[in-house]
C-alpha cells in the first residue's frame, strides 16, 4: 500500500500540525481536533457538546457565514475523548485556516447568546430520543458506566443542559482547550511554497489566539453500571435489541488501541455477521432476518461492544449471542474462521486504500490517531502480518473477563 506523504511539526507551546499530501485534488480539508470530549470530566454532562456548539458565536455573528462567503463548508463534531472543527473548500487556503483557529480560539460567551442555545440544544437532544435506538443505546450505555459521563448521551441530559451557564462554558474553556491538547490537519494537493506558507501561518495564529498555562491533571474514575439484561416498554411497533460488552483494559494486551479495536470487530464479524454459520443458523429459525450491527469503542474511562439488531423474538437471539461469545474462536467451523480471517485482512488493507481518495475521512482519521499516538498505516501492516494463532490469543486476552448486559423493546 503506497502511503500518501505527511509532514509534521511541533511547536514549542506543543500544539501540532500535519500536512496529508494528496497530489491532484482540487479540494483542499482543514481541522483543528481538540482532545476533550463528552466522557471527559467536565462540571456537568453535556457540557463539552454544548462548548461546540457556542463556539460558531462571534460578536459579529455566526462565524458560519463567513465561510460559506468564500464557498467553504464548515462543521464540527464531539465524540466520547475528542472535539472537531473542520472545513473544506478548493481556494483562499490562508483564510480557512485564519477563520479555522478564529472558531476554536476566540470564545464569545454570553449570557443571552448562552440562554438562546438551551433550547436548541434541548430540541437535537429530543429528537434523538424520538428514536427507537436511543433508548436501546441509551440503556446499554448506563447498564455498562452508570451515571458517568461516559454512560449519558454526548449532548447530556435535559437538566444538565438547562445548568450550562457562561461561567461553566468559559471555565471548561480555559481548562481543555490549550495549545498542548490540539492538532491541526491539512489534507490536498499543496505546492513547496504553499506548505511552508500554512506551517508558518499555523505557527502565527496558535500563537495569537491559544495560550498554554498550568493544569491539573484530570483523573478519570472507572465507574461501572449494573450490567443488567433490562426490558423497554415501548408504545411502538420496533423489535431492536441491544447488546453492550464491557472489556477491560486493551493496553493490558496491545500497545495499539485502534489494532485492538479491528482484531475484534473482525473477531465479531466472523462469528456474527450474515456470513457466518450462527447467522445461518438464526434465519433457519426466523429469528433474524438483517444483520446485527456491530462497532467497537475505546475511550479513556472504558473499552466496550454494542451489538444491535431487530427481532421479534429478541430474547432468543440475546441468549444466542450470548453462548456464541462464550464460545472459543476455533469451536465450530475452524476452516471457516481461518479463512474468514484472512478475507478480512485482505478487505481491511482495500478499505485502507478506498479512504486515500476520500479527503475528509483521511484527514479526520490521521488527526484522530495524532491524539491516541496511533499509526493507522503502521496497524494495517501489523494486521497483515498477524497469523490466526496469534488472532485467536488476542481476541481470547480481548474478551477475558467481559462483562455482558442488554436491553429490548418490548410493546407496552
Amino acid at each position: 500500500m503506497i502511503e500518501p506523504k505527511i509532514l509534521k511539526r511541533k511547536y514549542d507551546s506543543g500544539f501540532e500540525a500535519q500536512l496529508i499530501l494528496k497530489p491532484g485534488f482540487n479540494q483542499r480539508f482543514f481541522g483543528i481536533i481538540v482532545d476533550f470530549g463528552s466522557s471527559d470530566p467536565q462540571e456537568v454532562p453535556g457540557l463539552a457538546h454544548f462548548l461546540e456548539h457556542k463556539l460558531f458565536a462571534k460578536k459579529e455573528g455566526d462565524i458560519s457565514q463567513n465561510f460559506e462567503e468564500l464557498g467553504a463548508e464548515v462543521n464540527a463534531f464531539t465524540s466520547f475523548n475528542e472535539t472537531m472543527y473542520y472545513c473544506s473548500g478548493v481556494d483562499h487556503n490562508s483564510k480557512l485556516i485564519e477563520l479555522l483557529f478564529k472558531l476554536v480560539g476566540e470564545p464569545y460567551f454570553t449570557k443571552q447568546n448562552v440562554e438562546q442555545e438551551v433550547p436548541i440544544i434541548e430540541q437535537e437532544l429530543a429528537m434523538y430520543q424520538d428514536e427507537p435506538n436511543w433508548a436501546i443505546t441509551n440503556a446499554l450505555m448506563t447498564q455498562m458506566f452508570g451515571e458517568s459521563n461516559l454512560g449519558i448521551d454526548v449532548a447530556g441530559t435535559k437538566a444538565s443542559i438547562n445548568q450550562i451557564d457562561k461561567k461553566k462554558l468559559l471555565a471548561a474553556y480555559q481548562t481543555n482547550y490549550k495549545p498542548n491538547k490540539m492538532h491541526f490537519v491539512a489534507c490536498g494537493d499543496f505546492s513547496e511554497n504553499q506548505i511552508k506558507t500554512i506551517f508558518r501561518l499555523v505557527g502565527k495564529l496558535q500563537k495569537q489566539y491559544l495560550t498554554n498555562s498550568k493544569q491539573k491533571k484530570a483523573e478519570y474514575q472507572e465507574t461501572v453500571g449494573l450490567l443488567q439484561d433490562i426490558e423497554i416498554t415501548s408504545d411502538g411497533s420496533s423489535n431492536q435489541f441491544g447488546l453492550g460488552i464491557r472489556l477491560k483494559n486493551f493496553k493490558k494486551v496491545l500497545a495499539s488501541l485502534d489494532l485492538a479495536q479491528i482484531i475484534l470487530e473482525i473477531m465479531l464479524e466472523s462469528k456474527l455477521s450474515v456470513m457466518s454459520p450462527w447467522f445461518e443458523r438464526m434465519k433457519e429459525e426466523q429469528l433474524l432476518n438483517s444483520p446485527l450491527q456491530i462497532s467497537v469503542n475505546y475511550t479513556r474511562e472504558g473499552n466496550f461492544i454494542t451489538l444491535y439488531g431487530v427481532s421479534s423474538e429478541s430474547d432468543k437471539v440475546i441468549t444466542a449471542i450470548k453462548e456464541e461469545l462464550a464460545k472459543p474462536i476455533t469451536e465450530g467451523n475452524k476452516a471457516f474462521e481461518k479463512n474468514f480471517f484472512e478475507l478480512q485482512k485482505r478487505e481491511w488493507l482495500a478499505q485502507s486504500i478506498r479512504s486515500m481518495n476520500n479527503l475528509s475521512y483521511l484527514a479526520v482519521e490521521a488527526a484522530e490517531a495524532s491524539l491516541d499516538n496511533e499509526d493507522t498505516f503502521v496497524n494495517v501492516e501489523k494486521l497483515q502480518d498477524m497469523n490466526f494463532s496469534q488472532f485467536e490469543e488476542f481476541c481470547s486476552n480481548l474478551l477475558k473477563d467481559c462483562q455482558i448486559c442488554s436491553a429490548r423493546l418490548v410493546k407496552g
